[in-house]
């Protein structure tokens, strides 16, 4: 069915102005909702003034204000408190729901797994960098515990959880890395690697020289890390991300995901 052009564009095609877009009531209140929280820097469990107070101040009904609210809630800013002493309450935003949100934006860009990895070659070699000669002896434990998982993976043959659990390997170093946004950025990454992985579509003896590719660089990257050799560490990182674009490419020319049906980042 033919889809018919918007207002803006018929108005352009006509040579006038095209009309105003007006903004929701709903969406000035949530967007100045925003601006008190940071404003007041108000932090997890926190408080906003009840729906009554809201309605008075912003001079609109109440169900403008639960429009708002609910808006801010699916962000995941705010969460709403049940209960006679309830209301809505500031939480911080998780990286999953962030994740979620730039899932949703890149599901309608042309994307494939070469624009995943000209990024990540490059922070995952920061990422690796930063987590350097701050690891716990916990870290290496669960570090060590996943490459365990992946040895174990790969002797089943069962190659869509060692394809899930190798990328793990890198979600910790996330976890234990100081830079927020790194963290995240790489996080994201992360979670779209999940969805190439799973729909590789190679031979079982591609899969297996993709798994024993990752398990000796994890255990090359661990060893570097006991050792706090940040040369090395760059080096084994920049080798790892490179052959894995290799496997890649090679299980599998062609590339979709759908980003949207994806319920969690993972």
């Amino acid at each position: 069915m033919t889809q018919e052009l918007p207002d803006e564009s018929l108005a352009a095609a006509a040579g006038r102005k095209p009309p105003i877009r007006r903004i929701k009531l709903s969406d000035q209140v949530a967007e100045e909702l925003r601006r008190w929280i940071a404003r007041e820097n108000l932090g997890p469990g926190d408080r906003l003034p009840h729906e009554k107070n809201l309605m008075e101040h912003f001079g609109c009904s109440k169900g403008t204000i639960r429009e708002a609210l609910k808006a801010l809630e699916v962000e995941g800013l705010l969460i709403m408190q049940a209960g006679p002493n309830g209301g809505p309450e500031v939480q911080a935003t998780s990286p999953e729901v962030v994740i979620r949100q730039m899932r949703q934006y890149f599901h309608f860009q042309d994307l494939d797994f070469k624009d995943v990895y000209d990024l990540r070659k490059t922070l995952e070699v920061m990422l690796i960098e930063n987590v350097a000669g701050r690891i716990t002896a916990a870290d290496f434990a669960r570090l060590e515990e996943n490459i365990a998982a992946c040895v174990q993976a790969a002797h089943r043959e069962d190659l869509k959880t060692a394809r899930q659990v190798e990328v793990g390997f890198h979600d910790i170093l996330c976890e234990i890395c100081d830079n927020p946004i790194l963290a995240l950025m790489c996080r994201f990454l992360n979670a779209m690697l999940r969805d190439l992985v799973t729909k590789r579509t190679g031979s079982m003896r591609e899969h297996h020289e993709f798994g024993q590719h990752n398990i000796e660089a994890h255990r090359d990257l661990l060893d570097a890390l006991r050792r706090n050799d940040r040369a090395a560490l760059a080096s084994v990182m920049r080798h790892h991300m490179d052959c894995a674009e290799g496997y890649m490419h090679n299980l599998d020319a062609a590339f979709h995901m759908d980003l949207l049906s994806r319920k969690h980042s993972e």
